[in-house]
């Protein structure tokens, strides 16, 4: 019952937040599921389930391969502009997985991760192609809605039941692995072209910031302070990076 409860909670996460995005469309869309949705109630399941110190190697890798998803909405965005959603999601996870090994490949501390990271994120959003912005409710299928959360809890699985074998390393990368990052924009081309994609995408870079603050606070706190006071305060210091970015990208 304990593990269907958690299964329960992710997708649950998820598809509220895209309830949210048809309301302020897919810049919101992309932004809300850029943040820490499903990855923050893992990260909880892993410190009940693992340990402190477990949940904390994790985090500490899933920041550090964060760069990897932004470079698969870097991709995503180019390719939408030239080809489907099929080649565009491909080679979007090519990037990811190419990314994810390199940075990966040698275990860095929090902080040294989260400048990488930080520096990433930016140099990724600045590239992005130049479309118009715009407001208002964007259009999402009921069945796009089930498929989210259908992924959801497929990696929500992957990582709760798999822990004790992937261990953190593996635990992490596949915490950052974009998965509303690649089934939104797939059906936004599908559905909305390309300009919606760009602004969904940026959405979602700009929501990886607090993603990785998030984990910043995770992998540095939780091994001394206990996960009651650690999660509460992962939460706020992603709010408070959401405001900032928000307030300088507006």
């Amino acid at each position: 019952m304990a593990i269907l409860l958690k299964l329960a909670l992710v997708p649950l996460v998820v598809w509220l937040a895209s309830v949210a995005g048809r309301r302020w469309g897919h810049a919101a869309t992309g932004w809300i599921s850029g943040l820490p949705l499903i990855a923050g109630p893992i990260s909880i399941f892993l410190a009940l389930d693992q340990g402190a110190q477990f949940a904390a190697d994790t985090a500490a890798a899933t920041l550090q391969v964060t760069g990897a998803a932004a470079l698969h909405c870097f991709v995503f965005a180019h390719a939408s502009r030239r080809f489907g959603w099929v080649a565009s999601l491909l080679l979007g996870w090519t990037a990811f997985v190419a990314a994810a090994a390199v940075l990966g490949a040698v275990p860095l501390q929090p902080l040294a991760g989260a400048a990488l990271t930080a520096f990433l994120l930016a140099l990724m959003l600045a590239g992005l192609p130049r479309v118009p912005r715009r407001s208002g409710p964007a259009g999402v299928p009921g069945v796009e809605l089930a498929l989210r959360v259908v992924v959801a809890l497929a990696i929500a699985a992957a990582v709760t039941l798999g822990a004790n074998l992937f261990g953190p390393r593996v635990s992490g990368i596949l915490l950052a692995f974009p998965i509303t990052g690649s089934v939104l924009p797939s059906f936004a081309l599908a559905l909305h072209g390309a300009d919606a994609t760009v602004r969904l995408l940026a959405g979602f870079l700009s929501g990886l910031f607090a993603f990785a603050t998030f984990h910043l606070v995770v992998a540095t706190a939780l091994p001394a302070w206990p996960p009651f006071v650690v999660y509460p305060l992962a939460v706020g210091a992603g709010l408070a990076v959401t405001a900032a970015v928000l307030h300088l990208r507006i």
